[in-house]
């Protein structure tokens, strides 16, 4: 086949920005179904994003970004999955990445000069099982899910006290479920669930959507994905992510 003349390009939108391959299958069709078969899904997540934060002996303040004003704050963002299965056994690795500022917030009940500075990066690694294969396809997983966090808080001159600044990661070991349903020959609907703890955190996550399979190697996505994480101690206290999302996955 012969290779693409266009190089790949980097798209960016709503609170998150991801990079989206323009790939093809080195050979025509579907691997057999005792060979591992790999699927490739980078995709454009459009959440709204809110954050609670402990400032010291200040009162706790949360700032918020919603889908539409994502992209003044965005920085920088990609993100992608890759899936490996054989048989009824899978792997997954899903990656994000952002990075986002935000000005003048709300404390006090009042806007002040309030600058946030947020990056972040989430790794979800699972081994899947498929225990049902009928009219629906059901798999369970385990796994761990990796959050790096990087928060900085700085205040107007006229408020008291230096900023704030951290940079923490941790471990959670999750379990979930994934039920794909197909509609017809092209149209499959897909939900999925995970919870994780550990560390004095929490996070869980879900995801409703559907799949086109355009050729049989090339399928486009979306859907409404929703994820949560809580900690115990520190600067950053909880991140809530929630928003529409898109993506096509290569199949090899």
């Amino acid at each position: 086949m012969p290779k693409s003349k266009h190089p790949c390009a980097v798209l960016k939108a709503a609170g998150l920005a991801t990079t989206l391959a323009c790939a093809s299958a080195a050979a025509q069709g579907v691997p057999p179904a005792d060979a591992w078969q790999f699927e490739f899904i980078p995709y454009l997540w459009a959440p709204g994003i809110s954050s609670d934060l402990r400032l010291g002996p200040l009162p706790g303040s949360t700032f918020s970004v919603n889908s539409t004003g994502v992209l003044s704050a965005l920085d920088f963002g990609a993100m992608g999955t890759l899936e490996a299965r054989k048989g009824p056994w899978g792997a997954l690795l899903d990656m994000q990445y952002v990075k986002l500022g935000v000005s003048r917030q709300v404390i006090f009940g009042a806007p002040v000069g309030l600058d946030v500075d947020y990056e972040q990066q989430i790794y979800t690694l699972a081994g899947l099982y498929r225990v049902f294969d009928s009219s629906v396809a059901v798999d369970v997983l385990a796994g761990g899910r990796y959050v790096n966090a990087k928060t900085d808080v700085d205040f107007a001159p006229n408020l008291p006290g230096p900023g704030r600044h951290e940079s923490v990661g941790w471990w959670n070991g999750i379990v979930g479920a994934r039920v794909i349903a197909p509609v017809n020959d092209k149209w499959s609907l897909l939900g999925y669930l995970d919870a994780g703890w550990g560390n004095s955190t929490s996070s869980w996550e879900a995801i409703a959507g559907a799949s086109y399979q355009y050729s049989p190697t090339l399928s486009f996505k979306f859907g409404y994905r929703y994820l949560s994480f809580k900690r115990d101690e520190g600067l950053l206290s909880k991140v809530a992510l929630g928003g529409l999302f898109a993506g096509a996955g290569f199949k090899f």
